[in-house]
């Protein structure tokens, strides 16, 4: 009998391990979206900073940043790093990564060159350096964009939000249109 229990707990020990290294090992596409919906489920109050930035609009793009990850590209998903946190929660530091996956990105030269630089099936970050004051009072300290973990300078970083956002919109505005359609042709039937 104490030979079954050992084999048993054995097994649900390897079988925990073996999950755990299937994680480590998946590529952010797959990785990033389990853990977004752990950090939603499990530790809301460290996602909220996520959600205020989700809420907050891109500089001179009249479009917020979750609307803008989500629409951009195949999918998205909003990771909270936690660095330092008060214990009962108040302040700390955090990184939000806001992804988005299967993007096609281009920009122009920065230096005026004909060709642009262009991203096929990217993975673009837009990361937010964030300071908890209080509760729901963020300071942004810095944020960056970053197209297949290359850092974009402030002038790439600039072309590729102009680029995302007008995919975004232009996504958002072709969706209100195809429910149009759908429910023009719904209301005909």
């Amino acid at each position: 009998m104490g030979n079954r229990v050992f084999r048993i707990i054995l097994g649900i020990v390897l079988a925990i391990a073996a999950l755990v290294a299937i994680y480590i090992f998946l590529p952010g596409s797959a990785k990033n979206p389990m853990t977004e919906f752990f950090q939603k489920t499990f530790q809301k109050d460290t996602y909220a900073v996520a959600e205020y930035y989700q809420k907050q609009e891109v500089p001179k793009r009249e479009i917020k940043f979750g609307e803008m990850m989500a629409n951009c590209g195949g999918s998205s998903a909003w990771v909270v790093e936690n660095l330092q946190e008060s214990e009962d929660g108040t302040t700390g530091i955090y990184t939000v990564h806001a992804y988005a996956y299967k993007v096609d990105v281009s920009m122009e030269h920065e230096n005026g060159q004909e060709n642009a630089l262009s991203y096929s099936q990217a993975e673009v970050e837009v990361r937010f350096e964030v300071e908890k004051k209080a509760k729901d009072t963020y300071i942004t300290t810095s944020y960056s964009v970053f197209v297949n973990e290359d850092p974009m300078n402030d002038f790439y970083k600039e072309q590729a939000l102009d680029n995302l956002a007008g995919k975004a919109k232009a996504n958002i505005a072709n969706e209100k249109e195809r429910q149009k359609r759908d429910a023009a042709t719904s209301e005909a039937k």
